[in-house]
């Protein structure tokens, strides 16, 4: 009998066994057979796919998402929109961009009003060309220039809406594939091609794991996790990979002290981490977990700030996750603020598959500009990408550019500014090319008042265009050592200063 065909027969056979016919297991077995159906159930789900087309679109997604896989932009909220990840994009050709978080609730409605305003009764968001899909792509649109490998990221606790979110991503992947080869007629760009779908089980905001009972709050509800990206599988109709990011485990059953938290048995916090990532693992549709290596406080008002300080960090849960089940692709995520420090944590555990970084990226993001040469030996990239900042003034200003011609300045134009508000940090004068950046995305929004106050004045001379603007701010405040140092002169410095720094600090535990 083929492999395949034995596999679904067992499952098969162990599904409609009662539960008091199943044979107990030992814990060695339980663990050889949890691996033993996510291989066959991963293998089933590509054969009986619905899609005809769909084992080739995962096969190929998943393929971008392993080659890409040893750096990635964490998920942040306000900083890592399109604006951001085109940055970060051009800076590196081989990070994996997570988005934002975007609730499954806002896209669900959102697709159930577009379908609604429709004449024709379609289910299908592809079925139509008369819809106007900019409110959707508030959600899930990137820039017009291809973010490669990105993923975006859903937060919700409703198998049900996450389904119908994923489900419109994938239209949208859709949709963009064929207005790019020009077979598509909507008179709005969608540009919307993510390789993969992750679900936020680490956002300890008392927003989300709060009132919205979901983000870190779902750690402690494993079985509804493995629902919820089953119906992200189900919606992308098995398109995409489907990915968790997660923290080691939250404070549930006690009361977070530091005190109380070091008294607590490491061991069974490990084993409850294990417990969650064998649950959600299970059925073969996730097979990479971005674990923050602190556990999330959810009974106590603290911020996201207080929960990326206080609880401490416990790397070595991640490291022995990533050893105890190599079938997955474990990457760490929390306290790497540079790129030295991410390949460190790589020469640490070979086990691991990568790693996440996020306020580091925010704050110092040319820090990270030799990334795919340092991280992958990649030293054709190069050639390709912007070889300086004033290069990548340049392109990003196209971006801008192009973002102004679809979307309303006064809305939009603050984001941009913000994007690149800190591409010369610790450079002479990087707070006056902040403080430009303040006064060019205030200007749509300046020119809008004085109009209103004053509609029948005669209309002034067609503005600058915001590239103009940004590059003429960083001509101005900017050395141009600081503008035109290659990413090679950059990443030398920052070695050496990071070197002196260590040095001192040996020096004063003397």
């Amino acid at each position: 009998m083929p492999p395949i065909t034995a596999a679904f027969c067992l499952l098969t056979t162990l599904a409609m066994m009662p539960l008091s016919r199943v044979p107990a297991l030992s814990p060695a077995r339980r663990q050889c057979s949890f691996r033993e159906a996510s291989t066959a159930s991963t293998r089933l789900t590509r054969l009986f796919s619905s899609s005809g087309s769909s084992p080739s679109c995962y096969d190929r997604r998943n393929e971008v998402l392993q080659q890409n896989s040893k750096l990635s932009l964490a998920p942040m909220m306000e900083y890592t929109d399109r604006h951001f990840r085109h940055l970060i994009r051009l800076i590196s050709g081989r990070t994996l961009l997570y988005s934002e978080m975007v609730a499954s609730n806002a896209i669900a409605h959102e697709r159930a009003d577009a379908l609604s305003s429709l004449q024709d009764d379609v289910s299908s968001l592809e079925d139509s060309r008369d819809f106007d899909p900019s409110y959707l792509l508030r959600f899930l649109g990137q820039g017009r220039r291809s973010e490669g490998a990105s993923v975006l990221q859903l937060g919700g606790s409703d198998p049900i809406q996450m389904e119908l979110a994923a489900k419109t991503v994938s239209e949208f992947n859709r949709m963009h594939v064929k207005q790019r080869d020009g077979g598509e007629h909507i008179c709005h760009p969608i540009n919307c091609d993510y390789t993969a779908l992750n679900l936020n089980c680490g956002c300890p905001s008392p927003k989300v794991a709060g009132k919205g009972c979901f983000g870190a709050a779902l750690m402690q509800e494993p079985d509804l996790v493995r629902k919820l990206t089953s119906a992200l599988h189900r919606g992308s109709d098995g398109t995409m990979p489907v990915t968790v990011k997660c923290r080691i485990g939250t404070d549930e059953g006690y009361q977070f002290t530091k005190e109380a938290y070091e008294s607590r048995s490491e061991e069974d916090e490990y084993q409850n981490l294990k417990r969650f990532v064998e649950t959600v693992a299970s059925d073969g549709i996730v097979t990479r977990f971005d674990v923050h290596a602190r556990i999330a406080v959810l009974n106590k008002n603290y911020s996201p700030a207080d929960n990326r300080k206080v609880p401490p960090l416990r790397y070595h849960h991640v490291y022995r996750l990533a050893e105890e089940f190599p079938e997955l692709s474990i990457h760490l995520n929390g306290g790497i603020d540079s790129l030295s420090g991410a390949k460190k944590q790589l020469e640490e555990c070979g086990a691991l598959s990568g790693v996440m970084v996020g306020r580091a990226f925010c704050s110092s993001p040319w820090n990270f500009a030799m990334s795919d040469e340092v991280l992958y030996g990649d030293k054709h990239s190069r050639m390709s990408r912007p070889r300086n900042r004033i290069e990548v003034l340049e392109a990003f200003g196209e971006h801008a550019d192009n973002e102004e011609e679809i979307y309303d300045p006064v809305k939009t134009r603050r984001f941009m500014c913000k994007a690149v508000a800190h591409l010369f940090a610790g450079e002479m004068n990087a707070k006056r090319f902040r403080i430009a950046l303040d006064e060019i995305a205030g200007l749509p929004k300046k020119h809008l008042r004085q109009l209103q106050q004053n509609p029948n004045a005669r209309p002034q001379s067609q503005p600058p265009k915001i590239s103009e603007l940004i590059l003429d701010a960083a001509t101005k405040h900017l050395s141009e050592d600081a503008l035109y140092r290659s990413p090679e002169e950059s990443y030398e410095m920052l070695l050496s200063e990071e070197l002196h720094a260590e040095r001192d600090a040996n020096t004063s535990n003397m």
